[in-house]
């Protein structure tokens, strides 16, 4: 069950999950959740497997008082989506940072 919890993303990005080890959804496919917060009233991402949306890109999210939090009581966005195997996207746009968790259960083929 690996866990994505980069440090704070800065810059605005296509995907983040680009080259990321955990990227790719194994065959089987997984459970996934997701929380998110920024520092900036604005910020939007999005997040998809291979063609199917999960979140729409310019979903704005959470903004928390300083940088480097993400409060798993309030900023999931995510609730045990079933993703099928494949690539995960995550395109953010943000002014200030972003920080984000990505939890997945792979799920037996």
């Amino acid at each position: 069950m690996p866990t994505i919890r980069p440090g704070g993303v800065t810059s605005t990005t296509a995907d983040d999950l680009s080259n990321r080890k955990f990227s790719v959804v194994p065959p089987g496919g997984a459970i996934l959740n997701m929380w998110i917060a920024g520092v900036t009233t604005g910020d939007t991402f999005g997040l998809s497997s291979g063609d199917r949306d999960i979140i729409v890109n310019g979903s704005e999210m959470n903004v928390e008082s300083s940088a480097d939090v993400v409060d798993i009581a309030r900023d999931q966005v995510a609730f045990d989506e079933l993703v099928l195997p494949g690539q995960l996207f995550l395109p953010i746009t943000l002014s200030t940072e972003v920080q984000y968790l990505i939890h997945l259960q792979y799920l037996q083929p």
